[in-house]
């Protein structure tokens, strides 16, 4: 009987180790940290263009999504000095160790009107894996649907003006231990001034956990 018992301990240690090290293969003393790389243009406007960077192989394999997520923000930078549009670009990193995330906010002067936007990449550390908005939106257990009609509830109950047009994910914030604490979201709005209709888009922060909508520039985000 006492055999019988060992054998079935030894087994179970035996199980328990693969499945432990099948749940995040060689990940272990594995780190991803943010590097910003910083530059001027020629109107002496900052731009900020971030880098994850690993001591894995294998995670930088993975991590080739938010590369080429980098690459497009290094390309409208290019297609922006080259025409000599005045723009700037700023990375703000954030996060923990598990989680790692910049939020990169830009604006592009154009003819009539300052257009911004913003983007936020991540990554899970533990998993060696890339974070972007289709991943965090899928932590929350919610459907693009799901989120837009829950922003839209929101803002049409808020005092701010203008009938909302469209919502569009566009950043987030996880915290420690996984969760979703924030959805940046980018309405556009028509509001009306001198009988005239006129667009605008303004840029809110979801936080699923309290189902509350706040201005980003209240914040302390340079955004309209």
């Amino acid at each position: 009987m006492e055999r019988k018992i060992r054998i079935a301990a030894l087994f179970f240690l035996l199980i328990s180790s693969v499945l432990f090290s099948c749940k995040n293969p060689e990940t272990k003393n594995s780190y991803i940290k943010i590097e910003v790389h910083e530059q001027q243009t020629q109107y002496g406007n900052v731009i900020q263009i971030p880098e994850f960077v690993t001591n894995n192989e294998e995670i930088q394999k993975n991590l080739r999504v938010l590369e080429r997520e980098i690459k497009n923000l290094e390309k409208i930078v290019e297609k922006e000095q080259k025409i000599g549009a005045e723009m700037e670009m700023r990375s703000f990193v954030s996060g923990t160790d598990n989680y790692p995330q910049v939020t990169v906010i830009w604006y592009i002067d154009e003819e009539e009107s300052r257009q911004y936007n913003l983007m936020t990449l991540g990554a899970d550390t533990a998993e060696g894996q890339p974070i972007t908005c289709k991943e965090a939106l899928l932590m929350t257990n919610m459907s693009g649907v799901d989120l837009s009609l829950k922003v839209g509830k929101l803002f049409n109950e808020s005092n701010v003006r203008g009938e909302l047009q469209s919502t569009e994910m566009q950043g987030f914030e996880i915290g420690e231990n996984g969760e979703v604490k924030e959805i940046y979201m980018k309405l556009t709005l028509v509001t009306e001034e001198n009988d005239e209709e006129m667009i605008e888009e303004h840029f809110f922060s979801y936080i699923p956990g309290s189902d509350q909508l706040v201005s980003l520039s209240e914040k302390g985000f340079d955004l309209p």
